[in-house]
């Protein structure tokens, strides 16, 4: 059960998307919408540590830190102001948040207070980023433990969803989250796996079906063999989808361990929302 949603916005391309969409969740699950935007303490914390006057003579460090720091923080107001306005309309329950920090960290100690993280696949620097997710977005997915839902630049209502399933304890958290969102989103769903064994690919879309008999939802399932983030790509597209639903896998219990490679590529090549649960 949803019942606070944190959308991260900062004023980028990606950022109508993010309301947009968090509003409709909200709506739909009776949530508490809590918009956050960052200004990042990195940009005008960089001038003092390297020098201002090493690239604008005319500023001192403390002066170019002083302006940048006031120019972000009415930008984030302003950010913030454009959200209110939109959740306002909507007749949702939110609050709003500006906090200066480093943006994963804010991230994941606000993500302590909600049950659900909706970010931009990329922010303000998109345009240099060329197919590689926003490093805030990076930070994220691997730090914190909460569902997060990444999405592309434009919005698209959800309509019909896909789960990828493989029976881990990642998939099997986002099949109760996929259960849970088919329920109140009154969506379709459609369950892959992917397998080259015949058998056990059955096996694993049966037990996936099974968990989602008593919930009374229009579901069908395929096993696919191949690739992975492949067959998933493929499906998504195939079945027509507006949401793609998997878990974020990791290959070791550190910290700092890469995410999964069917995670990596699929977060890289999918044009669609996509729902990442740990």
């Amino acid at each position: 059960m949803i019942k606070s949603v944190l959308a991260t916005v900062d004023g980028s391309a990606y950022s109508d998307a993010v309301v947009r969409q968090s509003i409709q969740l909200a709506k739909k699950y009776s949530a508490l919408l809590r918009f956050l935007t960052i200004v990042d303490v990195r940009i005008f914390e960089w001038a003092l540590y390297i020098g201002a006057d090493g690239f604008m003579p005319m500023l001192s460090a403390s002066t170019y830190q002083k302006q940048t720091q006031r120019f972000l923080e009415e930008k984030a107001a302003e950010v913030l102001k454009k959200c209110a306005q939109k959740a306002h309309a909507a007749e949702v329950d939110f609050v709003t948040t500006q906090i200066a920090g480093s943006p994963v960290e804010v991230i994941c100690e606000q993500a302590r207070m909600v049950d659900l993280i909706v970010m931009g696949r990329r922010g303000e620097y998109a345009r240099w980023e060329g197919k590689l997710m926003g490093a805030t977005l990076d930070g994220a997915v691997r730090e914190t433990n909460k569902p997060i839902l990444v999405l592309p630049k434009e919005y698209r209502a959800i309509r019909r969803m896909l789960l990828a399933y493989d029976r881990s304890p990642q998939a099997n958290h986002a099949l109760q989250m996929a259960a849970d969102f088919a329920l109140h989103l009154k969506c379709p769903l459609f369950v892959l796996a992917v397998d080259d064994d015949a058998a056990s690919g059955r096996i694993t879309v049966e037990e996936a079906m099974e968990y989602l008999r008593p919930f009374g939802l229009k579901a069908n399932s395929q096993v696919s063999k191949g690739s992975a983030s492949e067959m998933i790509l493929r499906a998504s597209g195939r079945e027509n989808v507006d949401l793609v639903i998997m878990g974020a896998h990791g290959h070791t219990r550190l910290r700092e361990a890469l995410l999964g490679s069917t995670t990596e590529e699929v977060l890289r090549e999918i044009d669609l929302p996509l729902l990442l649960v740990r």
